[in-house]
């Protein structure tokens, strides 16, 4: 029984060893993410290491820092540079461990550190750095150290880049000075246009609206401010009472105030002015379905380094709206298409600015409807309107009008009707054949072609078809059968020489031929 007892407990005991090294485990393998620095440290969600020292702590001979951090730190680096020095550069002391760190509460640690900095007179800054296998999150504090060399900081704005469309933009700026306060400072402003973060000109001083508490407060105003629409870099130095200029701090200040300009042309409107160039006087021009229209933008927001995102559409005579294709982009600036239905059309372009502005541009045209162009081939002739044609005596014809004219989005679904004296003898295909037609004699054949929005192109032709024999026993050569009988032969002849000759006649002399 006791052994059974001693059993249990020694397992619950490992169970919260092991439970122990899973969360020591966990603690150690949790990622870190880096931290920006503020003036009482840097936090996010994952780490965490607070200063109980406010920045522009003052030490002359032994520097005492401490604070909480929400991991333990054992492996934290720590480095003292001067502040107008590049932090790459090496550092004035350095330390591969803080002084202490001793947990204080649940995922808390407290740490200090004691550096004897006797023999530093600086303007300094000092970085605790959490050295990890993939992260090395740190934060900072600015630090007076001896008695000299002491001058005011401004900490970069927490945006590099901002934007005034309208209205007022607030700005923030830590300052610092040796005394602690911002009495009988001076503030200055440096102004360039910087479209690609380089001035173009030098920098020029500028008045801004500011006021100094216990930071640097801008107040713009897009109304007032002196400064045309554009990117503009600018650079602000704070001076203390003993005009001792501080570092120098810049951002970025898109002004766009203004909407761009958007100017859009079409290959319409070119058109419409070479036609007036022509005959001086305002001519529409003519559009017709399944031809080509080129569409270009010209977009200016009236400064260098401007940005804008077009976003194009069509509205089809139907009201249907819809976006173009990946081929119709020649550009992002120039689009093409082809109209397939007659109507009015409108080609609408978007325009929104870096700054929000939008404009809306749409350039409406007409598309006619071009009608079909008949054209009917008879056996290699191709027959014009009103002509008469003689039908050899015998054959058999075939009327074709597959090679009808139109646009690319008609020629397929054209109609064809056929004809015959007055008649509508056949409603479908382009092909007329000769067996439609059973009677000899001078026939009218009219083809109507339609379109598929109604219009229609008509041909009209005579077509002389002789009887296959002579008829009737009376006539000219009445009842003499003898006459008869040589009418016969002499028949007989001319077809057997005919035959004889048909090769040689069908390769020099049409079959068919329109009658004088």
């Amino acid at each position: 029984m006791t052994n059974g007892v001693r059993q249990v407990s020694m397992r619950k005991r490992h169970a919260s060893r092991a439970s122990l090294v899973s969360v020591i485990m966990l603690l150690f393998t949790m990622p870190f993410a880096p931290v920006s620095g503020a003036p009482s440290g840097s936090q996010t969600d994952e780490f965490q290491l607070d200063f109980f020292q406010i920045d522009g702590y003052h030490s002359t001979d032994l520097l005492h820092l401490n604070g909480t951090a929400n991991m333990p730190l054992h492996a934290a680096q720590w480095r003292i540079h001067d502040h107008q020095t590049n932090p790459d550069s090496p550092p004035l002391l350095t330390g591969d461990y803080l002084s202490s760190v001793t947990p204080s509460g649940e995922q808390r640690w407290s740490w200090t550190l004691v550096v004897d900095v006797s023999q530093l007179n600086c303007t300094c800054v000092l970085t605790i750095t959490q050295v990890d296998e993939h992260h090395s999150p740190r934060a900072h504090i600015y630090l007076y150290l001896g008695e000299t060399d002491h001058r005011p900081i401004l900490q970069q704005p927490l945006q590099s880049t901002y934007l005034l469309a309208g209205g007022d933009l607030e700005i923030d700026i830590v300052a610092i000075t040796p005394s602690g306060a911002l009495n009988d400072s001076v503030i200055s402003f440096t102004v360039c246009e910087a479209p690609n973060a380089v001035c173009l000109k030098e920098p020029e001083p500028v008045r801004l609206n500011s006021t100094l508490t216990d930071k640097l407060h801008l107040h713009l105003n897009a109304t007032t401010l002196t400064l045309d629409d554009g990117i503009w870099k600018i650079t602000v130095v704070l001076s203390d009472r003993t005009l001792t200029a501080s570092n120098s701090i810049s951002y970025t200040l898109q002004l766009d105030r203004h909407a761009p300009v958007v100017v859009l042309t079409s290959s319409v409107q070119q058109s419409q002015a070479s036609l007036a160039m022509v005959d001086e006087s305002s001519v529409d021009a003519v559009i017709y379905e399944g031809e080509e229209v080129f569409f270009t933008a010209e977009v200016s927001d009236g400064y260098e380094g401007e940005s804008e995102v077009l976003t194009w559409s069509k509205i089809s005579p139907s009201g249907q709206v819809s976006t173009f294709s990946d081929a119709s982009f020649i550009t992002p600036a120039s689009v093409t298409f082809l109209p397939d239905v007659a109507g009015e059309w409108s080609v609408v372009l978007l325009v929104r600015d870096s700054a929000g502005h939008l404009v809306r541009t749409t350039s409406a045209f007409t598309v006619t409807n071009a009608a079909p162009m008949a054209q009917v081939f008879l056996d290699g002739l191709q027959i014009q309107q009103d002509d008469v044609l003689v039908a050899p005596s015998g054959d058999s014809w075939v009327l074709n009008a597959s090679q009808t004219t139109d646009t690319s989005n008609d020629v397929s679904s054209l109609r064809y009707q056929w004809y015959v004296d007055g008649t509508l003898i056949q409603s479908q295909g382009a092909v007329f054949e000769s067996a439609n037609i059973n009677t000899t004699g001078s026939h009218e054949l009219e083809l109507v072609v339609v379109d598929d929005d109604g219009a229609e192109s008509r041909l009209v032709f005579s077509l002389e078809i002789p009887q296959d024999q002579v008829s009737g026993s009376e006539g000219m050569l009445g009842g003499n059968y003898f006459t008869l009988g040589l009418v016969f032969i002499i028949g007989i002849a001319g077809f057997l020489l005919a035959r004889m000759g048909s090769t040689e006649s069908e390769t020099s002399l049409p079959k068919w031929q329109r009658k004088k």
